[in-house]
């Protein structure tokens, strides 16, 4: 399994617990998670002016992210997320990719509750086309941790996901959202 490194911590001032008179445990609920609309699709095309069909090396799509997540417990814990994070992809290989690999990088971003990012980081989802099927996936799990103010604090947070987009890849996606 994945971890995220501490880059993806998010910087939080940490303050302490209140305690609660019920005897049961209060849990909040996990910070929500998104796929950003303009990065949620990556075709990347073979070098040249070409841009139809023929010149597609890889179409790839985040097609679904789930999160779960566990808060900090005990009475001397500081507040703390650590999520539970499951990127879905999905990757057609193009008639111009003759490798038969390709890799495509993705971001994750932590956003607190006033709309900053506070911690980003990107990897790669990596590709392999066996059997000269057209088609495969993979499914990425990261587990990154939130230090919180408070535990109640975790559902404001926004975990958004990605394809780390060129200006022309970016323009590309838009456009194609713009025709339908």
């Amino acid at each position: 399994m994945k971890r995220l490194l501490p880059a993806l911590a998010v910087a939080a001032a940490i303050a302490g617990l209140s305690a609660c008179s019920s005897k049961e445990p209060v849990t909040a609920e996990c910070p929500r998670g998104g796929i950003v609309p303009d990065a949620n699709t990556l075709v990347r095309f073979r070098d040249g002016p070409g841009r139809d069909i023929t010149d597609v090396l890889l179409q790839a799509q985040v097609v679904d992210m789930r999160i779960t997540c566990e808060y900090a417990k005990g009475r001397n814990a500081r507040p703390a997320v650590t999520l539970d994070l499951q990127i879905a992809f999905a990757a057609e290989r193009g008639p111009a990719e003759r490798t038969r690999k390709a890799s495509a990088p993705y971001f994750v971003a932590i956003v607190d509750p006033d709309h900053n990012i506070v911690a980003k980081e990107t990897f790669s989802a990596d590709f392999e086309w066996t059997d000269n099927r057209p088609r495969t996936g993979r499914v990425d799990q990261w587990e990154p941790f939130i230090p919180l103010k408070n535990n109640f604090d975790g559902p404001s947070y926004q975990i958004l996901v990605g394809f780390q987009l060129s200006e022309d890849q970016l323009a590309w996606n838009r456009k194609q959202r713009g025709a339908k």
